[in-house]
């Protein structure tokens, strides 16, 4: 005689469920509880790794236009290009002078979100006041378009936002840290530096000018120097 599912019951044997049906065991809460942490331990990951990438993240940099004059700015006296044999750029002699000369150098937003520039500085982050040599700035530096170096001045370059693929020229005022210079002495300059802000992040970036700056050595004054005139 064939054992009926009443049968089983009351011999004390379980009846198998029906095929598809779902069985939820008793730990049931405690997964639940394993998920959330997994799924709250990848949000945490998710966090860092973003705040680690927009805080490393520069999109900035060289944008092809450097030379000439910035308008509105002091151009400088007797700057002219030299070390040009063969393909090389060369550099840009800046003869010894007491008055401020602007360097016009260029910006662009490579990265793929727009990111803002709150500076713009001919000297490393941690130079200033008597560290500052061989320049030291002399005024705020300015910006205008890519295409606007026809128009009567920039504006200043602080919270400028670049949007992505934009490019902006930027004029760079500064002066000689000693009115004084050594005649076999020789420095120079390849970089400029921005300040960008992505996020809540800021740091600083390194870029380098279309040509090389070079000068004598400027110095304070004393035997063997030569100072030019006022």
């Amino acid at each position: 005689m064939p054992i009926t599912e009443a049968d089983a019951r009351q011999s004390g044997q379980a009846a198998s469920p029906p095929a598809g049906a779902l069985r939820i065991g008793g730990h049931g809460p405690r997964r639940r509880r394993l998920w959330l942490i997994a799924l709250g331990a990848l949000g945490v990951t998710c966090v860092v790794v973003a705040g680690v990438l927009a805080g490393t993240y520069q999109p900035l940099g060289f944008g092809g236009q450097w030379g000439g004059s910035f308008p509105g700015l002091p151009a400088g006296v007797g700057l002219s290009a030299v070390n040009t044999s063969g393909d090389s750029n060369g550099d840009i002699y800046v003869p010894p002078q007491r008055g401020v000369f602007t360097f016009l150098e260029s910006v662009q937003n490579s990265g793929p979100v727009t990111v803002t520039i709150e500076a713009v500085t001919a000297l490393r982050p941690d130079q200033t006041g008597a560290t500052s040599w061989p320049l030291t700035p002399a005024g705020q530096a300015l910006y205008l378009h890519a295409d606007g170096l026809r128009s009567a001045g920039g504006r200043p370059v602080a919270d400028l936002s670049l949007r992505p693929g934009q490019t902006i020229v930027v004029g760079i005022p500064v002066r000689f840290s000693g009115a004084c210079y050594v005649t076999n002495g020789w420095t120079g300059l390849s970089v400029f530096y921005v300040k960008e802000r992505f996020a809540i992040f800021t740091h600083w970036v390194s870029i380098p000018l279309g040509t090389p700056l070079i000068f004598h050595e400027p110095e304070s004054g004393g035997a063997g120097m030569v100072c030019p005139a006022r």
